[in-house]
């Protein structure tokens, strides 16, 4: 696992370089009951954001329920997270997301789990 602290880059924090699945709840289209899932990976992690790659784009500024699965430990993170950029990379796209604070999520422990890895 490799930690990045680039100078270029808007966040402000350190990242960890790990792909973990991430998936993304999208919500139900016109017509259809249930909502879809989507899977996608993540390329770096942070305790306020992330950045996966995904083969669609998401719109700027829509806000999703997300499930971040950890390999080891094997735990899953509830968290909400707005989509902050995304753009085209070979073929496919890599969407930044920003985490939100919210007593309904686990964003606590998760916050808490960046912090052990880091120390790591």
């Amino acid at each position: 696992m490799v930690t990045d602290m680039q100078n270029n880059e808007q966040r402000q924090e350190y990242r960890l370089s790990v792909s973990e699945a991430v998936y993304i709840e999208l919500e139900a289209e016109q017509g259809d009951d249930a909502a879809r899932i989507l899977l996608s990976r993540s390329t770096d992690l942070s305790a306020n954001g992330l950045q996966v790659e995904l083969d669609r784009s998401l719109p700027v500024g829509n806000i999703y329920p997300l499930c971040i699965q950890l390999y080891s430990p094997k735990v899953r993170y509830v968290l909400t997270g707005e989509i902050k950029w995304c753009r085209p990379s070979n073929g496919r796209y890599l969407i930044g997301i920003a985490l939100f604070e919210s007593d309904d999520t686990a964003i606590v422990s998760w916050k808490e789990e960046i912090a052990r890895r880091l120390q790591d």
